[in-house]
């Protein structure tokens, strides 16, 4: 099976959207939920695969998820015809008064943060009903106190919720350098928990002090690549679709269409051996 390849929407890569590698779209709740909107985000077109990426459902707060927020993702969803729900593995949210910090952060990885997180997913899954929920790992800069490694938390959520990896490998490869572990195996340790997958790809850029940021700003690097045909490999029959993620520095036309069809190259060659 070879996954549905996409981008992340974004009104500078519209242009590419009659791309033939192309066949899936990932809308972020936060560009599309707009009242005032006409027609749906994907302006009418017809992909094979489309996932709504939430950005404050803030699975691992010690709150759980707020109705308003369900109730608006799930009108985005319905209206672009999606396929998948997706957010992020930490919390965005402070305390039971829902104060925003304006950032993900990543949570404890201890019992009583895991126990929260699970029920907090397991009351997506819920709401959302059929619609599949995918959980992403993130990058992160600083770890709290925990009692288990970051693979281990992951491997517990995916086994007691039944959720599925949206496996972000820049994230992988971010952690990986700046936390000196070997991404590979981070993701052959965590993939057989997974029954499902989605897969980001982007790029990034090194500090002056050689911490590798996660910016959505640059060319998907060789070694992003080079693990992303890992994770194929590893996951193969698993992955649903594929998202290239690009929010800052936009590439011409020739760049979106060159990223495109080489995940979906990868993707293809991956299939055949299998």
């Amino acid at each position: 099976m070879t996954p549905a390849i996409g981008l992340a929407l974004r009104e500078e890569n519209r242009v590419v959207l009659d791309e033939p590698a192309l066949s899936a779209v990932e809308v972020t709740f936060e560009r599309a939920n707009d009242d005032l909107r006409i027609e749906n985000y994907v302006g009418g077109m017809d992909f094979d695969y489309v996932s709504v990426h939430a950005l404050k459902l803030s699975p691992a707060s010690a709150d759980p998820p707020k109705t308003d927020y369900l109730d608006a993702v799930r009108r985005v969803a319905d209206e672009n015809g999606a396929d998948s729900i997706s957010d992020h593995l930490g919390f965005t949210r402070d305390g039971d008064d829902g104060v925003e910090l304006g950032h993900f952060s990543v949570p404890p990885f201890t019992s009583v943060a895991l126990d929260v997180t699970c029920e907090n997913i397991e009351i997506i899954q819920n709401y959302f009903g059929e619609r599949h929920f995918f959980i992403e790992n993130i990058a992160y800069l600083f770890q709290f106190d925990g009692e288990m490694s970051e693979a281990e938390f992951l491997n517990a959520v995916l086994a007691r919720t039944g959720c599925g990896w949206l496996l972000d490998v820049t994230n992988v490869y971010a952690n990986a350098l700046n936390h000196r572990y070997d991404a590979y195996e981070f993701i052959r340790s965590v993939m057989p928990s997974a029954g499902r997958v989605q897969i980001h790809l982007a790029g990034g850029f090194f500090e002056e002090d050689g911490i590798y940021i996660d910016s959505h700003s640059h060319p998907i690097p060789k070694e992003v690549w080079e693990l992303y045909e890992f994770a194929l490999m590893i996951g193969r029959g698993k992955v649903d679709a594929v998202f290239i993620e690009r929010d800052q520095n936009f590439p011409d036309e020739s760049g979106w269409r060159g990223e495109v069809r080489k995940a979906r190259d990868l993707a293809e060659r991956q299939s055949v051996t299998s």
